[in-house]
């Protein structure tokens, strides 16, 4: 059967064939994957480290910790003397007293003191150390501490010329370290790693002579 033109265009209602459809790109379509177990925990460490520094930022603002005053109320040389016949290096003869007052000025912050001592250094070199006793210090405290560091001390080799001098004029320049590993209590909170208390105290010390009060420089603590 012969059909016109005109009747196909008849029967299918006066317009164009409909298209063919086309297929969509698959980028329109994505699929939605799972999140890797590696980027699972790299959020969660994330949100950790996220929570311990909130946490510790509001106790900070809560108890509000400050640094540990240390002074040397009075310091007696009463010997210092240089040997320097002995072999196989000179040899030095000390005996120092210190009277000391550490200082917890925080309110609500506790101090534990796991190790405390009080070391002598003369021109850059140690001669001796000492224990302090203090243990624990509740908030706004200060203790009295005494420091004696006596005996002899020939480990390194000491400045003969410097000491010359020194014992000329009079005036020994002597540092006293104190030095300490402490850990604090916030409230209820321990910390369970200990910090280093570290404080210079510069003194100018005359044999058998008290120094006045000197306040130290509390590097770290």
């Amino acid at each position: 059967m012969y059909y016109s033109g005109q009747e196909l265009h008849v029967e299918h209602g006066g317009g164009d064939p409909p298209p063919y459809p086309q297929a969509q790109p698959a980028a329109l379509h994505p699929q939605r994957r799972r999140p890797s177990a590696f980027r699972v925990l790299v959020r969660a460490f994330i949100a950790a480290c996220t929570v311990v520094v909130a946490v510790a930022v509001l106790v900070w603002l809560i108890y509000r910790p400050r640094a540990i005053q240390v002074a040397v109320d009075a310091a007696t040389l009463s010997r210092f003397a240089l040997n320097t016949t002995s072999n196989p290096r000179p040899v030095l003869s000390f005996n120092l007293t210190a009277g000391l007052t550490i200082r917890n000025p925080s309110r609500r912050t506790a101090v534990y003191y796991d190790v405390l001592s009080a070391d002598g250094f003369y021109r850059g070199l140690r001669f001796g150390a000492a224990a302090l006793p203090l243990s624990y210090q509740g908030g706004r405290r200060a203790d009295a501490v005494c420091a004696v560091l006596v005996g002899s001390s020939g480990v390194v080799s000491w400045d003969a010329g410097a000491f010359g001098e020194d014992n000329h004029t009079g005036v020994f320049p002597v540092n006293l370290w104190v030095l300490g590993a402490v850990r604090y209590k916030y409230g209820g909170l321990m910390t369970t790693s200990a910090t280093m208390l570290s404080a210079r105290c510069p003194l100018a010390l005359k044999l058998v002579e008290a120094s006045s009060r000197v306040e130290c420089t509390v590097i770290s603590f």
